[in-house]
């Protein structure tokens, strides 16, 4: 044992000098890590004192100087050290995520309605609410090709029932230099005989938001298939700008009424069944019969593909 022990400090010396290190003249990760979380303090401050001025511009940037100030980095400095961490994604997202726990913390603290986010986490999967969400839960967007648009697909399983409806959402965080900060958020839906829903939000602000897919009270789900992206808006390299998203999560609502009410109609239709079987005066006009205006004219006929279910049901209706 004690032979080994100089061994494994020598083989734990050659891992940590192995280990890529930031340059020297490149703000360190635990700087930058305070740097970008009272960045984010100082920018939410200054929200609520310019009340939507004219002056907010002038306002973000007397306290992002401020921030830098009080670090003793220059505008220069961080800016050549946010084009090392741009390249770097990995390292600054790792910086990113302890930027986002701390600002979810500092809110909790204050009593900021946060915890939206994580109130469905304690759900198990299979029941009424619950986040199903099983991807990575944070990633950096940066307005380049290739760093620009996170994609995402949730494949619908035994779990999911007709009338469920959901709610995506995440904590947004922002460096925004200059140009129009409008990230975009879209999920299609798609339900059986392929229907699709199309739900599309804008994001222009730091904060928690929230994406919200209504339930469809006749149809499952097939697949949900979204992205966030974040547009160029500003052609010049040397602008900052870059999204941060965070605490992702995807809920899924059970409707029980929904539920119950199908439960109740199938039970219906089973026993209308039985009693046509067994009603042999009913058999003869109930035989699928060729109608060139209304197609089968039985009411047990199934529903016509690209038909509409309205039509059909009115048509048993007026047999009845």
């Amino acid at each position: 044992m004690k032979r080994s022990l100089p061994f494994l400090i020598l083989l734990m010396m050659v891992v940590a000098a192995c280990k890529p290190t930031v340059p020297s003249d490149i703000i360190q990760p635990d700087d930058m890590e305070d740097i970008l979380y009272e960045y984010h303090i100082a920018q939410a401050m200054a929200r609520i004192e310019e009340g939507g001025s004219a002056t907010s511009d002038y306002d973000r940037t007397k306290f992002f100087l401020a921030v830098l100030e009080k670090h003793h980095v220059t505008e220069a400095e961080f800016d050549s050290s946010l084009v090392y961490y741009y390249s770097h994604v990995d390292r600054f997202k790792g910086i990113y995520t302890r930027v986002s726990e701390r600002l979810y913390d500092e809110g909790k603290r204050l009593g900021a309605a946060v915890g939206e986010l994580n109130r469905y986490s304690q759900y198990s999967e299979s029941g009424d609410t619950a986040n199903i969400w099983k991807q990575e839960t944070a990633v950096m967007l940066l307005p380049r090709p290739t760093k620009n648009r996170f994609d995402f697909v949730i494949k619908a399983d035994t779990t999911f029932k007709v009338g469920d409806s959901f709610t995506f959402q995440f904590m947004a965080e922002h460096i925004w230099q200059s140009g129009v900060k409008d990230a975009v958020v879209c999920i299609r839906t798609t339900y059986e005989g392929d229907s699709i829903l199309q739900t599309v939000n804008h994001l222009s602000a730091s904060g928690t938001f929230q994406l919200y897919i209504p339930a469809n009270r006749t149809l499952n789900i097939k697949e949900m298939r979204g992205f966030i992206y974040l547009p160029n808006s500003d052609e010049s390299a040397d602008v900052r700008q870059l999204m941060f998203v965070s605490q992702i999560q995807l809920i899924r609502f059970h409707n029980k009424e929904i539920e119950s009410t199908n439960e109740n109609e199938s039970e219906t239709v089973e026993a209308d069944s039985v009693q046509r079987v067994d009603n042999i005066r009913r058999s003869a006009p109930d035989t699928p019969m060729p109608d060139n205006r209304e197609g089968l004219r039985s009411k047990s006929a199934p529903f016509r593909k690209g038909g509409s279910s309205d039509g059909v049901d009115a048509r048993a209706d007026k047999a009845n």
